[in-house]
């Protein structure tokens, strides 16, 4: 299983590496993938939270940062989990560049879709204009593709389950 995570937690009240240690729990023989923008304390943790994982350093919000993600760890993900940065253009950069990354039959976990509307996390780049986009919409896009173009055979997703403030994609196989 090969599995990677957006977000160590480094801002968190807790601690960076909360899920690191259940992952590792869980999944002891996964690939484990870490992505985390904080280069700083990446290295402050790098022998110890983060011993054995594979690291990735930088903005999810720079697609050529993405690129060298999926380079970096050949992509071919059975999960992956965005954790990380809660800006629009920062989510829907990291899924338009790391679905098709994820395995058939893998899974895409998008957290803290809560603060869409949230004035703090609209913001722009050269990539995104983050006063229009919008990743729940853009996830009700999806769900009515299947709910109503359910014989499009070019569609990628077997399924979507949302709760509050997370979704999650199925990759069809």
């Amino acid at each position: 299983m090969k599995i990677m995570e957006i977000g160590l937690g480094c801002d968190m009240r807790y601690g960076p590496g909360a899920s690191v240690k259940l992952w590792k729990e869980l999944f002891p023989h996964a690939e484990l993938w870490e992505a985390e923008y904080n280069a700083g304390c990446v290295e402050k943790h790098r022998n110890t939270t983060l011993k054995g994982i594979n690291v990735l350093v930088g903005d999810q919000e720079n697609l050529e940062v993405l690129d060298i993600w999926v380079e970096t760890s050949g992509g071919d993900f059975d999960v992956i989990i965005d954790d990380g940065g809660h800006t629009q253009c920062m989510i829907w950069n990291s899924f338009t560049k790391l679905w098709p990354t994820v395995k058939k039959g893998g899974l895409y976990f998008i957290e803290d879709l809560h603060v869409a509307k949230h004035p703090k996390f609209i913001r722009s780049n050269s990539d995104c204009d983050g006063t229009t986009m919008n990743v729940p919409n853009n996830l009700k896009d999806i769900v009515d593709n299947l709910l109503y173009n359910y014989r499009d055979a070019n569609s990628e997703v077997e399924s979507v389950f949302c709760q509050r403030e997370a979704c999650l994609l199925k990759k069809r196989k």
